[in-house]
């Protein structure tokens, strides 16, 4: 009996070990929407590739079009570059950090959301930090994405208060809803309008009514929120991808979300159940990642009635998935954070109406 005993003490010890001891994930009970069937038909088409520019830029996570009539990107290795309408790639600017979201000022001025630095603001000589990183003594650990209003007022979204750039894995298995929206007026200048979201991603905003539309990646949710009031409302959810950026297109009214993903159903189903989820993870530490499906570039268009209108399947190509997707010169633009180069493909029609063509 006392041999049984220590046997079942030892196990006890060796599960407790697995599931609470070092290297293990804080796992946490999530509620995510499924994937919404009615969705699954604007994806059924595969979309040929019309051309892939500067295929050695690499890891460009943001595109976003400058007053200037130019393209932006932010790459990998902190730099910043433009095309113009001719086709000429040209680098404008070096953060020195991993920038990602990038969005102009009704001046001009070009914000930009660093992972690894923070807010930051460009000037005639280099970069001013807005807020600082959480590396360098500052407020914010993920900085994201972020949209200047028409009257100066930043929104940003600072990803995950748990996990920095390169952790998204452990975010999701976690299930942690830590991430929050920003409100920034000035240099150190800080308010939370929301909290308590999984993984709250890109960000952009309707001119003409002001309001904002913002990516929330875990839940496969899009958010439409009145930066005046904080209200916050779901324009979508059930997406059969993981959300990642988002732009609006002020031609059309159309909302544009990459999704670098399809869902992992299998394991959201993991959120329901911590302990499991803890398990999972030390497996995944023992044995390494399974085989991953293909992540072809994938988009969807949605209307400011939270209508999906459009869906983008690209053809497998090997690489990873996109991360943004725009309309830009009467072509879908695509890049991703750990792609290389630029994927363009047919724009859908110009109006709403016709997006589904």
């Amino acid at each position: 009996m006392r041999i049984v005993l220590m046997v079942l003490a030892g196990l006890v010890i060796v599960m407790g070990l697995a599931t609470y001891g070092p290297g293990s994930i804080d796992a946490m009970r999530m509620v995510v929407p499924p994937p919404d069937p009615r969705l699954d038909g604007l994806f059924e088409t595969t979309r040929p590739v019309t051309r892939t520019e500067m295929p050695e830029l690499h890891g460009a996570e943001d595109l976003e079009p400058g007053p200037d009539g130019r393209l932006y990107a932010s790459l990998a290795d902190g730099r910043i570059m433009a095309r113009d309408v001719e086709g000429h790639w040209t680098q404008v600017a070096d953060t020195g950090g991993r920038p990602l979201g990038l969005s102009f000022a009704p001046d001009g001025t070009l914000f930009v959301a660093d992972a690894l630095r923070g807010l930051l603001r460009q000037t005639p000589d280099g970069w001013e930090t807005w807020i600082a990183s959480a590396r360098d003594g500052g407020d914010l650990v993920f900085a994201d994405d972020l949209t200047v209003l028409d009257d100066g007022r930043i929104i940003l979204t600072d990803a995950s208060l748990r996990h920095g750039y390169g952790a998204h894995l452990t975010s999701f298995l976690e299930g942690e809803q830590t991430g929050r929206i920003l409100m920034v007026t000035g240099p150190g200048d800080m308010s939370e309008l929301v909290g308590g979201l999984g993984f709250i991603n890109g960000v952009d905003h309707d001119p003409l009514t002001g309001l904002v539309y913002i990516n929330e990646t875990w839940t496969g949710r899009i958010w439409q929120l009145d930066p005046d009031s904080g209200d916050l409302d779901i324009l979508i959810e059930g997406l059969p991808g993981y959300p990642d950026n988002l732009e609006f297109d002020a031609e059309t009214g159309l909302i544009w979300t990459a999704m670098p993903s399809p869902r992992a159903v299998d394991l959201e189903a993991l959120h329901a159940r911590p302990l499991v989820k803890r398990l999972v993870w030390r497996w995944l530490q023992l044995a390494g990642l399974p085989p991953l499906p293909d992540t072809p570039a994938m988009a969807i268009a949605v209307d400011t009635d939270g209508q999906a209108v459009f869906g983008l399947t690209g053809p497998s190509d090997g690489a990873e998935g996109t991360t943004t997707a725009l309309v830009w010169q009467g072509e879908l633009w695509t890049s991703g954070l750990a792609r290389d180069g630029i994927t363009v493909f047919e724009a859908p029609d110009a109006t709403i109406g016709d997006a589904t063509n």
